[in-house]
């Protein structure tokens, strides 16, 4: 199904309780799990790519999102947090080449699987087919949304708004801090929001 206005990423509190993920035997506690690993690797790439924050808060909202509609069952997280960063970078205008999100997520791999760090080669059947793989789940990313990918984060509203009531220097970095903290630690009863921006 192909969504084509943004307001379908509104979502009840029932359509949260009973998500894909739900439906397909994944408890509340391992989804919330499995959404905060894929914001941590989408944070972590992010900083490793040098990547503005704003990518990685869309890659985020993006993943969010998608998870929304499509169950953790049926699409591994790493590939899908992999694919947001790729489309995020895009659509911020901050675009990264295929190939360096590939080695960044393979390093990342390694390193939380304590396997030697080993040289992702861009020739070898592996890279291949991990690269068709992410071009795959960003194609399923984009028709799941209806290519509808556009993203209204909180910060510039906060940091407007802060400024005209002359807020303490401090006031606006906890502010900050705290928007910063909404995208990656995000549990499911407050998606609402964040599927919205």
């Amino acid at each position: 199904m192909i969504y084509t206005a943004i307001d379908t990423f509104y979502l009840t509190d029932e359509q949260l309780k009973n998500s894909p993920s739900r439906k397909d035997g994944i408890d509340e506690a391992t989804e919330t799990t499995l959404r905060i690993y894929g914001c941590d690797l989408i944070q972590e790439s992010g900083i490793l790519l040098r990547l503005p924050q704003a990518v990685m808060a869309t890659g985020q909202v993006l993943f969010h999102r998608f998870y929304c509609k499509k169950s953790f069952a049926r699409f591994n997280v790493k590939r899908v947090a992999a694919s947001c960063v790729w489309l995020a970078s895009k659509l911020e205008e901050n675009p990264r080449k295929a190939k360096q999100v590939l080695i960044v997520f393979h390093r990342m791999e390694c390193r939380r699987e304590n396997l030697p760090i080993e040289h992702l080669d861009v020739f070898s059947k592996k890279y291949s087919e991990l690269k068709v793989d992410l071009i795959r789940t960003e194609r399923h990313l984009l028709k799941e949304m209806g290519f509808i990918c556009h993203v209204e984060h909180p910060h510039k509203f906060i940091s407007n708004y802060l400024a005209t009531l002359e807020t303490p220097p401090e006031l606006r970095q906890e502010a900050w801090n705290l928007a910063n903290d909404r995208y990656f630690n995000k549990l499911l009863s407050v998606s609402v929001y964040i599927l919205s921006c």
